[in-house]
């Protein structure tokens, strides 16, 4: 038996619509927690994750239909382990941010102007101008509000999008286990 024959379509078929679905929310989850607060409490580590997502599903859906040798595959798995290894990152992150909502890596200005996108339709002015400079022991600073009034609303984004990356996990882990049994199904002999 080849390793076409013991690499199974329908589970392929099965792993690459879990890819999809879980690439989309966790694209859409990005979305809604920027909606809240673009600066604080996101590297948007969703979207960047995610082009390498969409990448591996569209050649998932590519062995299962077209590409069947252990060449493709083999491939296919070597973007399965990087996947893998963002949706990790994605789970670091959103960890990390669950406890310090307003942790910022734009710069203080930047932090303190950049809120919700409810902010820059109705008081970006506002805003602006709280966030003069002041001097706090000879050093000019930005006193950022967040820390008064953290986004509390994006805790059910950042949650979700890490129970969405634990599935993208557990999905390319699997594809690898797949691809272990089917190779070593060959390399063995067993039929």
């Amino acid at each position: 038996m080849g390793f076409d024959k013991r690499f199974s379509k329908r589970v392929t078929a099965i792993l690459a619509i879990a890819q999809v679905v879980l690439t989309a929310a966790i694209i859409g989850l990005e979305f809604g927690s920027i909606y809240y607060d673009v600066a604080h409490g996101t590297i948007w580590a969703g979207f960047w994750a995610s082009l390498v997502f969409i990448k591996t599903f569209l050649m998932m859906f590519c062995i299962t239909c077209c590409c069947r040798g252990r060449c493709c595959a083999t491939y296919i798995v070597i973007l399965n382990i990087f996947s893998g290894a963002l949706a990790c990152v994605i789970i670091y992150f959103d960890a990390y941010f669950v406890d310090n909502l307003c942790k910022c890596y734009l710069g203080d200005n930047l932090c303190c102007s950049l809120h919700g996108m409810s902010s820059f339709n109705s008081n970006y002015g506002n805003i602006v101008k709280d966030c003069i400079p002041v001097s706090v022991n000879g050093v000019q600073t930005v006193v950022d509000s967040c820390y008064r009034f953290p986004p509390t609303n994006k805790l059910v984004f950042l949650k979700a999008q890490i129970g969405c990356a634990v599935g993208m996990l557990a999905v390319c882990g699997l594809y690898v286990v797949l691809y272990l049994f089917a190779c070593f199904g060959i390399c063995f002999g067993h039929d």
